[in-house]
């Protein structure tokens, strides 16, 4: 078509100005006459592309179609004797002519005008017939011409990027509990004995706080009685934590997130190892791993008072069961806070509650001891889901720091990076047993836990 043409023809022109512009610009010998002449040049460009613009504009509309089919029409040409102001030679208002021809070149134009307004009827005119396919939409479906809108993909939608945040969102596990009031002991090698003194003797009448050793009143030369403290010894051994993981190359080299620094960050295996660590020093069995608190000998079970809840009557118990030297720590499953909120004291003197109004937040220790609220322990209603511990008689043997490495031989033949993390530590209790009274009935110790079952 003539007006495709005229486009190319246009753009053509102010590629070549845009051509010579460029020339005498890089051109360190240019004149300063050639040089002033740079913005003619562009200016007459900017020009050129402004009107292939404008008839590009016409031909995408369809009208240059339209217009070109029109010169076949009958009465074509026959617009230069129509009256000024309306080249159609139909007055505003006017039924619609017959609608399978047009009267005149004009008669065409000036429906054209009208089928392209948004209203017609406002101006005085209608739609002529043979445009409704073209301009509007009817009952037989939609109009060729719509709207662009950002909404709908194949109508500029495409053309609108979206954005990327090139932040990985994630939520923080909860802080470690065990190690930071834990007695740490640095290992250099993969076991570490210690001495400790047994005191696990149940004996009425004598104390165990001495290990064995026995005191007597003896008269003035009286014959004495021989006693001797009792040792055994502690055994940590290194136990390993592992994580291991790969990725592709390409999805290495092309993340928007970093990959390498995730892996060893507190979201990668870092924080996963630590997380981990503090979870076994609760619940470990000890087997090839830590052994945790919920389950070491010397820890004292409370019987729970109410089956899959907790009392007030369960926290004095555990307390009561507490090692009086101790600095004690609550460790309550999050699955208990609302039973916690709503706690009340015994029928008898139900003003024991822990939340004096509803108004202010949270207390934050109960009994005297700070509360700490955590996935980490059982649920409510199972053994361990409340916990007193004095992490200051919980050991922990570090022989290896959590390390990340990577490597890209291990899978170079599939283009894979690899990474592991390696974690080697061993914790457990020091004491063996619980430490019983003289009384050799009353036991006391730095750990209590509430156990599963209600009194029968």
């Amino acid at each position: 078509m003539e007006t495709v043409t005229q486009v190319r023809d246009k753009l053509g022109q102010a590629k070549t100005l845009h051509a010579k512009a460029l020339i005498i610009l890089g051109n360190p010998d240019a004149t300063a006459e050639e040089k002033a002449s740079v913005q003619g040049l562009m200016k007459d460009a900017e020009a050129l592309k402004n009107d292939a613009q404008a008839l590009k504009s016409i031909l995408d509309s369809g009208i240059d179609s339209m217009i070109e089919e029109s010169k076949k029409l009958p009465g074509y040409g026959s617009h230069t004797d129509l009256p000024a102001g309306n080249p159609g030679g139909t007055k505003l208002g006017d039924q619609p002519p017959s609608p399978d021809k047009w009267k005149t070149w004009g008669d065409y134009l000036y429906h054209v005008w009208l089928a392209m307004h948004p209203n017609p009827t406002q101006v005085g005119g209608f739609v002529h017939p043979l445009l409704k396919d073209r301009f509007h939409k009817d009952e037989a479906g939609p109009s060729n011409v719509k709207d662009m809108t950002e909404a709908v993909g194949s109508a500029g939608g495409y053309l609108v990027p979206t954005e990327f945040q090139t932040e990985l969102l994630a939520i923080m596990g909860e802080n470690g509990i065990g190690r930071p009031r834990a007695t740490v002991i640095p290992m250099r090698r993969r076991q570490l004995d210690m001495p400790v003194l047994d005191q696990t003797g149940t004996t009425a009448g004598q104390p165990h706080w001495f290990g064995g050793l026995q005191f007597y009143w003896e008269e003035e030369a009286g014959q004495k009685t021989a006693s001797d403290p009792v040792f055994r010894k502690i055994s940590l051994v290194a136990h390993k934590l592992i994580g291991f993981t790969r990725a592709s190359d390409e999805l290495l080299d092309d993340s928007a997130i970093g990959l390498d620094a995730f892996l060893r960050g507190p979201m990668g295996f870092g924080g996963g190892a630590s997380w981990i660590e503090d979870y076994t020093f609760l619940q470990g069995n000890g087997a090839g791993q830590p052994l945790g608190i919920i389950k070491a000998g010397a820890t004292i079970t409370i019987t729970r008072a109410t089956a899959g809840t907790v009392a007030f009557a369960d926290f004095a118990n555990m307390v009561a069961n507490f090692l009086p030297s101790a600095r004690g720590v609550w460790i309550i499953s999050q699955s208990l806070m609302a039973d916690v909120i709503q706690l009340n004291g015994p029928s008898g003197n139900p003003s024991y509650i822990w939340t004096p109004n509803a108004r202010d937040g949270i207390p934050g220790t109960l009994l005297g001891y700070p509360v700490i609220w955590s996935e980490k322990v059982p649920p409510a209603g199972y053994a361990g889901d409340v916990v007193l511990a004095d992490w200051r008689y919980y050991l922990i043997g570090d022989r290896q720091a959590t390390t990340v490495e990577s490597t890209k031989f291990e899978r170079w033949q599939y283009d894979q990076t690899s990474w592991r993390m390696v974690h080697r530590v061993d914790g457990q209790p020091w004491l063996s047993a619980p430490l019983t009274y003289q009384d050799a009935e009353t036991q006391v110790s730095p750990f209590c836990m509430l156990g599963g079952t209600a009194t029968s």
